[in-house]
């Protein structure tokens, strides 16, 4: 996964430095999923796990996305493969920050309003560590829904089993761009003064909780996600992920 791509090579040397100061203080034992309390809201979640083949450490053999089900170990019984697949788990989630901090610092540099963490926060929510099928078979990081300007697009079930996203992104890279350029340009202008993480936030649900993004959703007001709407609360969710990980550090 190679995210920098432009800059000087003193900019890129110092993303890079960052980077690795950051992964040299993320301990293993202390990178772990959220809670099972929180409730997965990624497209693609209550797709069903088809006929699969699994390796020693629980995974799919011929695919390298993973359902729900998967994710949460379900499809394991044996005890010594259980702990083979939280070992790998803990690996993955402590690669997914690492690439996407590098990531996410550059992006910022180029649109310096939006702050890192709402970068990396949103991805892992919306593509669950970028294992959802829409974000490996379609580079779709951020739950980007299809507006008919290309002909590529992946049908998942999310609001409904008919659902278009869009899959016509090259890259990963791709992606990231689309997703700033998206805030820019419909969320950006909901946020008086100077941005901050928490003005963000409730930029994308047009409040700071369920009860206020009801409220600007009665109005007429888009949201981000359904789930700005109930339950936690999407800005909700993405504060507790960026506590649980530091990200705002």
């Amino acid at each position: 996964m190679v995210f920098i791509s432009t800059g000087t090579r003193a900019q890129k040397l110092a993303v890079l430095t960052a980077c690795i100061f950051f992964c040299i203080s993320l301990q293993s034992s202390d990178i772990r999923p959220l809670k099972q309390q929180e409730k997965s809201i990624w497209a693609g979640t209550k797709d069903k796990t088809p006929e699969t083949k699994y390796t020693a450490s629980g995974l799919p053999k011929n695919r390298k996305w993973l359902t729900s089900k998967e994710w949460k170990g379900a499809h394991i019984k044996d005890p010594s493969t259980k702990e083979k697949f939280k070992a790998w788990k803990g690996a993955h989630i402590t690669q997914f920050i690492k690439f996407f901090t590098a990531a996410a610092r550059e992006e910022s540099g180029v649109y310096k309003d939006i702050p890192p963490a709402l970068y990396i926060s949103q991805a892992i929510l919306e593509s669950n560590y970028g294992l959802s099928r829409l974000a490996v078979t379609g580079n779709n990081l951020y739950g980007h829904k299809y507006h008919g300007k290309t002909d590529n697009f992946l049908v998942v079930n999310d609001d409904s089993p008919t659902d278009k996203f869009e899959s016509g992104f090259k890259s990963q890279w791709h992606s990231i761009r689309s997703h700033s350029k998206l805030l820019m340009n419909r969320y950006r202008k909901r946020i008086k003064g100077t941005p901050t993480l928490d003005k963000w936030l409730s930029a994308l649900c047009g409040g700071k909780n369920v009860t206020q993004s009801k409220r600007w959703r009665k109005k007429g007001g888009t949201v981000y996600a359904t789930s700005c709407l109930c339950g936690t609360g999407y800005g909700q969710k993405l504060k507790r992920i960026i506590k649980c990980y530091n990200l705002d550090k």
